[in-house]
């Protein structure tokens, strides 16, 4: 995966890329980027909970100039960016939920904010 990720123009901002097998090995996320930037980036990790198994078993399909990727649901994401807590992680979860509202399954943001135990948090996003 790191060869192709290279052949493909692609770095480890935090990591060289020839190291990815010994940090997931160890349980580790990896990240890669287009190279020389930071953003937008994936995440390469194995699944380790029911969040991870769910992102994966759930997941949508985005489109990203011609290329598709698939992408954990926007529920799940918002609400995981809620449980977080930071400043940062609130900003995003609003994020998405502003960009993807008409979208979202309400029924299901709030089954993963239950999960979570996050609903206060949701309560203040929505103030937001």
């Amino acid at each position: 995966m790191a060869a192709e990720l290279e052949a493909r123009g692609f770095w480890g901002p935090a990591m060289p890329l020839d190291e990815m097998a010994g940090m997931l090995s160890r349980g580790d996320d990896i990240w890669a980027a287009r190279d020389g930037e930071m953003a937008p980036h994936l995440e390469v990790k194995f699944a380790s909970d029911e969040f991870d198994r769910a992102s994966l078993q759930d997941s949508v399909t985005a489109k990203i100039g011609d290329a598709t990727v698939p992408v954990g649901p926007m529920e799940l994401q918002i609400a995981y960016k809620l449980y977080l807590g930071t400043q940062t992680d609130f900003e995003d979860a609003l994020h998405l939920y502003t960009v993807f509202e008409e979208s979202l399954r309400t029924e299901r943001l709030e089954d993963w904010v239950r999960r979570l135990g996050v609903e206060g948090e949701y309560d203040r996003l929505e103030r937001a």
